[in-house]
Protein backbone atom coordinates (compact mmCIF):
# COMPACT_ATOMS: atom_id res chain seq x y z
CA UNK A 1 0.00 0.00 0.00
CA UNK A 2 2.74 2.14 -0.85
CA UNK A 3 4.51 2.29 2.19
CA UNK A 4 2.08 3.39 4.60
CA UNK A 5 2.18 1.72 8.04
CA UNK A 6 -1.09 2.56 9.68
CA UNK A 7 -1.57 2.85 13.24
CA UNK A 8 -3.94 2.65 16.35
CA UNK A 9 -6.34 5.92 17.09
CA UNK A 10 -3.93 8.85 18.14
CA UNK A 11 -1.18 7.04 16.62
CA UNK A 12 -0.61 4.29 18.53
CA UNK A 13 1.19 1.35 17.70
CA UNK A 14 -0.41 -1.21 20.03
CA UNK A 15 -3.77 -1.98 20.70
CA UNK A 16 -5.74 -4.40 24.05
CA UNK A 17 -9.20 -5.70 23.27
CA UNK A 18 -10.76 -8.48 25.49
CA UNK A 19 -13.93 -10.80 25.55
CA UNK A 20 -15.74 -12.39 28.07
CA UNK A 21 -18.66 -15.16 27.88
CA UNK A 22 -21.97 -16.24 30.14
CA UNK A 23 -22.98 -12.89 31.81
CA UNK A 24 -21.91 -14.81 35.54
CA UNK A 25 -22.01 -12.33 38.31
CA UNK A 26 -17.69 -12.42 38.93
CA UNK A 27 -18.23 -9.97 35.67
CA UNK A 28 -19.12 -7.29 38.49
CA UNK A 29 -15.54 -7.89 40.08
CA UNK A 30 -14.04 -7.85 36.52
CA UNK A 31 -15.75 -4.94 35.57
CA UNK A 32 -14.40 -3.21 38.84
CA UNK A 33 -10.53 -4.12 38.24
CA UNK A 34 -11.06 -2.76 34.09
CA UNK A 35 -12.24 0.33 35.43
CA UNK A 36 -9.32 1.08 37.87
CA UNK A 37 -6.89 0.24 35.20
CA UNK A 38 -8.28 1.38 31.88
CA UNK A 39 -9.00 -1.76 30.53
CA UNK A 40 -12.37 -1.98 28.46
CA UNK A 41 -13.89 -5.45 27.96
CA UNK A 42 -16.87 -6.86 25.85
CA UNK A 43 -19.12 -9.12 27.30
CA UNK A 44 -21.02 -11.76 25.38
CA UNK A 45 -25.00 -12.52 27.52
CA UNK A 46 -27.35 -15.83 26.78
CA UNK A 47 -30.42 -13.39 27.03
CA UNK A 48 -32.26 -16.18 28.23
CA UNK A 49 -30.20 -16.83 31.39
CA UNK A 50 -30.09 -13.37 32.97
CA UNK A 51 -31.79 -13.38 36.38
CA UNK A 52 -30.96 -16.83 37.02
CA UNK A 53 -28.72 -17.85 40.40
CA UNK A 54 -25.11 -16.74 39.54
CA UNK A 55 -26.03 -14.59 36.31
CA UNK A 56 -26.01 -10.97 36.28
CA UNK A 57 -29.72 -9.23 36.64
CA UNK A 58 -30.95 -7.41 33.28
CA UNK A 59 -31.73 -4.39 35.12
CA UNK A 60 -27.34 -3.64 36.06
CA UNK A 61 -26.53 -4.53 32.09
CA UNK A 62 -26.49 -0.56 31.16
CA UNK A 63 -24.95 0.97 34.31
CA UNK A 64 -22.49 -2.05 34.99
CA UNK A 65 -20.93 -1.89 31.23
CA UNK A 66 -20.69 1.75 30.86
CA UNK A 67 -17.90 2.36 28.74
CA UNK A 68 -17.44 -1.47 27.47
CA UNK A 69 -20.18 -3.36 25.03
CA UNK A 70 -22.62 -5.93 25.41
CA UNK A 71 -22.46 -8.83 22.66
CA UNK A 72 -24.55 -11.78 21.71
CA UNK A 73 -23.56 -15.68 22.92
CA UNK A 74 -27.12 -17.25 21.70
CA UNK A 75 -30.70 -16.56 23.82
CA UNK A 76 -29.79 -20.37 25.33
CA UNK A 77 -25.81 -21.22 24.43
CA UNK A 78 -26.33 -24.08 22.04
CA UNK A 79 -24.29 -25.80 19.69
CA UNK A 80 -25.56 -23.26 16.64
CA UNK A 81 -24.45 -25.56 13.68
CA UNK A 82 -26.40 -28.26 15.66
CA UNK A 83 -29.66 -26.77 14.91
CA UNK A 84 -32.32 -26.38 12.78
CA UNK A 85 -31.74 -23.06 10.28
CA UNK A 86 -34.99 -21.42 11.67
CA UNK A 87 -33.58 -22.36 15.22
CA UNK A 88 -30.57 -20.87 14.50
CA UNK A 89 -32.03 -17.97 13.60
CA UNK A 90 -33.91 -17.74 16.70
CA UNK A 91 -30.92 -18.01 18.43
CA UNK A 92 -29.09 -15.11 16.86
CA UNK A 93 -32.28 -11.95 16.54
CA UNK A 94 -34.01 -12.90 19.69
CA UNK A 95 -30.50 -12.43 21.35
CA UNK A 96 -30.36 -9.52 19.88
CA UNK A 97 -34.18 -7.93 20.31
CA UNK A 98 -33.61 -8.65 24.10
CA UNK A 99 -30.08 -7.48 24.73
CA UNK A 100 -31.17 -4.08 22.95
CA UNK A 101 -33.75 -3.43 25.07
CA UNK A 102 -31.62 -3.69 28.00
CA UNK A 103 -28.80 -1.97 26.50
CA UNK A 104 -30.10 0.47 24.67
CA UNK A 105 -28.04 0.16 21.53
CA UNK A 106 -27.80 -2.27 18.53
CA UNK A 107 -25.88 -5.46 19.31
CA UNK A 108 -24.28 -6.37 16.40
CA UNK A 109 -21.16 -8.38 18.25
CA UNK A 110 -21.00 -12.00 18.89
CA UNK A 111 -19.20 -14.73 20.45
CA UNK A 112 -19.93 -18.30 19.28
CA UNK A 113 -21.19 -20.75 22.04
CA UNK A 114 -18.77 -23.43 22.73
CA UNK A 115 -16.51 -21.70 20.07
CA UNK A 116 -17.98 -24.27 17.48
CA UNK A 117 -19.25 -23.11 14.45
CA UNK A 118 -19.67 -24.45 10.72
CA UNK A 119 -20.14 -22.21 7.12
CA UNK A 120 -24.10 -22.29 7.80
CA UNK A 121 -23.50 -20.70 11.20
CA UNK A 122 -20.81 -17.79 9.95
CA UNK A 123 -23.77 -17.16 7.18
CA UNK A 124 -26.81 -16.92 9.59
CA UNK A 125 -24.85 -14.19 11.56
CA UNK A 126 -24.22 -11.94 8.67
CA UNK A 127 -27.82 -12.66 7.71
CA UNK A 128 -28.66 -11.41 11.32
CA UNK A 129 -27.11 -8.40 11.33
CA UNK A 130 -24.19 -9.27 13.48
CA UNK A 131 -20.69 -7.61 12.33
CA UNK A 132 -18.02 -10.10 13.72
CA UNK A 133 -18.06 -13.45 15.76
CA UNK A 134 -14.83 -14.66 18.28
CA UNK A 135 -14.11 -18.40 18.13
CA UNK A 136 -11.95 -19.61 20.67
CA UNK A 137 -9.39 -21.11 18.28
CA UNK A 138 -6.30 -18.66 19.48
CA UNK A 139 -3.63 -17.77 17.60
CA UNK A 140 -0.88 -16.86 19.79
CA UNK A 141 -0.14 -13.71 17.93
CA UNK A 142 -1.03 -10.02 17.42
CA UNK A 143 -2.16 -10.15 14.32
CA UNK A 144 -5.55 -9.21 12.74
CA UNK A 145 -8.47 -10.65 11.45
CA UNK A 146 -8.47 -11.74 8.09
CA UNK A 147 -12.51 -12.23 8.68
CA UNK A 148 -14.40 -10.35 11.26
CA UNK A 149 -17.65 -13.56 11.26
CA UNK A 150 -14.66 -15.59 11.86
CA UNK A 151 -12.14 -13.88 14.17
CA UNK A 152 -9.76 -15.87 16.23
CA UNK A 153 -8.41 -14.57 19.61
CA UNK A 154 -4.57 -14.00 20.80
CA UNK A 155 -5.27 -16.62 23.76
CA UNK A 156 -7.06 -18.08 26.72
CA UNK A 157 -6.65 -15.63 29.94
CA UNK A 158 -4.78 -18.65 31.10
CA UNK A 159 -1.61 -17.54 29.48
CA UNK A 160 -2.68 -13.84 29.52
CA UNK A 161 1.28 -12.83 30.88
CA UNK A 162 2.94 -15.38 28.92
CA UNK A 163 1.04 -13.89 25.69
CA UNK A 164 2.05 -10.50 27.05
CA UNK A 165 5.19 -10.65 26.94
CA UNK A 166 5.32 -11.13 23.02
CA UNK A 167 2.86 -8.40 22.58
CA UNK A 168 4.81 -5.39 24.25
CA UNK A 169 8.65 -7.02 22.41
CA UNK A 170 9.39 -4.06 19.45
CA UNK A 171 9.38 -5.90 15.94
CA UNK A 172 12.07 -5.07 14.33
CA UNK A 173 12.33 -1.57 11.87
CA UNK A 174 11.44 -3.76 8.88
CA UNK A 175 8.34 -5.04 10.04
CA UNK A 176 6.97 -2.94 12.33
CA UNK A 177 3.04 -2.72 12.20
CA UNK A 178 0.01 -2.09 14.59
CA UNK A 179 -0.67 -5.25 16.89
CA UNK A 180 -3.71 -5.81 18.50
CA UNK A 181 -3.83 -8.30 21.79
CA UNK A 182 -7.12 -10.21 21.83
CA UNK A 183 -8.31 -11.64 25.37
CA UNK A 184 -10.99 -14.05 26.03
CA UNK A 185 -12.41 -15.70 28.64
CA UNK A 186 -15.01 -16.44 31.62
CA UNK A 187 -14.80 -14.38 34.81
CA UNK A 188 -16.23 -17.20 36.73
CA UNK A 189 -13.30 -19.26 36.04
CA UNK A 190 -10.70 -16.67 38.36
CA UNK A 191 -13.06 -17.26 40.68
CA UNK A 192 -13.49 -20.95 40.51
CA UNK A 193 -9.58 -20.95 40.41
CA UNK A 194 -8.92 -19.23 42.70
CA UNK A 195 -6.66 -16.66 40.88
CA UNK A 196 -8.03 -13.32 40.36
CA UNK A 197 -4.29 -12.21 41.02
CA UNK A 198 -3.34 -13.47 37.74
CA UNK A 199 -6.07 -11.37 35.68
CA UNK A 200 -5.02 -8.21 38.64
CA UNK A 201 -1.63 -8.76 37.16
CA UNK A 202 -2.25 -8.55 33.74
CA UNK A 203 -4.01 -5.36 34.41
CA UNK A 204 -1.45 -3.88 36.16
CA UNK A 205 1.40 -4.75 33.65
CA UNK A 206 -0.83 -3.37 30.73
CA UNK A 207 -1.62 -0.22 32.65
CA UNK A 208 2.20 0.72 32.55
CA UNK A 209 2.35 0.11 28.87
CA UNK A 210 2.81 3.35 26.69
CA UNK A 211 1.33 3.57 23.76
CA UNK A 212 -1.57 1.15 24.23
CA UNK A 213 -5.30 1.88 22.91
CA UNK A 214 -7.67 0.22 25.34
CA UNK A 215 -11.12 -0.73 22.82
CA UNK A 216 -14.09 -3.17 22.88
CA UNK A 217 -14.00 -5.66 20.15
CA UNK A 218 -16.90 -3.45 17.98
CA UNK A 219 -14.41 -0.11 18.46
CA UNK A 220 -11.53 -2.15 17.05
CA UNK A 221 -13.70 -3.68 14.14
CA UNK A 222 -15.20 -0.61 13.42
CA UNK A 223 -11.55 1.23 13.43
CA UNK A 224 -10.04 -1.75 10.70
CA UNK A 225 -12.97 -1.49 8.81
CA UNK A 226 -12.40 2.28 8.15
CA UNK A 227 -8.45 1.44 7.65
CA UNK A 228 -9.54 -1.24 5.22
CA UNK A 229 -12.13 0.73 3.45
CA UNK A 230 -9.13 3.53 2.30
CA UNK A 231 -8.69 3.85 -1.65
CA UNK A 232 -4.92 4.30 -2.72
CA UNK A 233 -3.74 5.82 -6.07
CA UNK A 234 -2.47 3.01 -8.54
CA UNK A 235 1.16 4.11 -7.40
CA UNK A 236 0.41 3.82 -3.70
CA UNK A 237 1.55 7.59 -3.55
CA UNK A 238 -2.15 9.01 -2.69
CA UNK A 239 -5.16 7.96 -0.17
CA UNK A 240 -8.43 8.93 0.52
CA UNK A 241 -10.65 7.96 3.31
CA UNK A 242 -13.96 6.95 2.85
CA UNK A 243 -14.85 6.45 6.04
CA UNK A 244 -16.47 8.46 9.25
CA UNK A 245 -13.35 7.92 10.83
CA UNK A 246 -9.80 9.12 11.17
CA UNK A 247 -7.24 6.80 10.30
CA UNK A 248 -3.58 7.16 11.57
CA UNK A 249 -0.27 6.09 9.93
CA UNK A 250 2.98 6.91 10.43
CA UNK A 251 5.08 9.54 8.23
CA UNK A 252 8.42 10.91 8.40
CA UNK A 253 7.32 13.69 10.46
CA UNK A 254 5.43 11.05 13.13
CA UNK A 255 2.22 9.33 12.99
CA UNK A 256 -0.63 11.18 11.15
CA UNK A 257 -4.09 11.03 10.98
CA UNK A 258 -6.07 10.94 7.66
CA UNK A 259 -9.62 12.92 8.18
CA UNK A 260 -13.10 11.32 7.10
CA UNK A 261 -13.69 12.64 3.80
CA UNK A 262 -10.07 13.56 3.61
CA UNK A 263 -7.25 12.48 0.56
CA UNK A 264 -3.70 12.57 1.49
CA UNK A 265 -0.38 12.22 -0.07
CA UNK A 266 2.59 9.45 0.78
Amino acid sequence: MGGFTFLWPDGKRLALTTSWDDGAIHDRRLVELFNRHGVKGTFNLNSSTLGQEGRLAPAELKTLFAGHEVAGHGVTHPFLERLPASAMVNELIVDRIELEKLTGYPVTGFALPFGTYDSRVVNALAGCGYVYSRTVKATDNCLLPDNFLEWHPTCHHAKCLERLKDFVVPDQPWARRAKLFYLWGHSFEFDRNDNWNLIEEFCQQVAHIDGVWHATNMEVHRYVTAMRSLVFSVDGRMVHNPSRLAVWHETEAGPAAIPPGDSRSA
